[in-house]
């Protein structure tokens, strides 16, 4: 509620976004990459969407050239919090809780701090591009 309340209060900026994070808790054994849900409709979400995962995929590329990286950016309408948000909105699903390896990147302050950076290098590439 908060959300839509400063959404409307500010409709006069015209470049609005809301980032979910969200860390799942998956069976123990599954490791997953950051990956984005964003509201079927909405052409701006899926637009920051996917440049955060550009991103991400960048900068793996280079930190961890033998990693890989398979986030993915899907169309999900049922979260709540996608289908009741009302700016474009980014739902980052950051890992599994429950993975060793998913834990490293979440609980390592110098990984959570690169992922930041990176997802921050996204959202401001889209915010360049809106205005483009």
């Amino acid at each position: 509620d908060i959300v839509n309340k400063l959404y409307k209060e500010n409709k006069n900026y015209a470049y609005q976004r809301a980032i979910i994070l969200h860390v799942d808790s998956r069976t123990v054994g599954k490791r997953i990459d950051v990956f984005y849900y964003h509201y079927a409709k909405s052409v701006a979400g899926k637009k920051l969407a996917d440049a955060m995962q550009k991103s991400l995929k960048q900068k793996y590329a280079t930190h961890q050239p033998n990693r890989g990286y398979n986030g993915t950016v899907t169309p999900r309408d049922e979260l709540f919090m996608i289908k009741k948000t009302l700016p474009p909105t980014v739902y980052i699903e950051l890992g599994n809780i429950q993975n060793t390896l998913d834990q490293i990147r979440l609980i390592k302050p110098g990984n959570r701090q690169a992922i930041a950076n990176w997802l921050a290098e996204g959202m401001i590439a889209d915010y360049k591009a809106h205005y483009n």
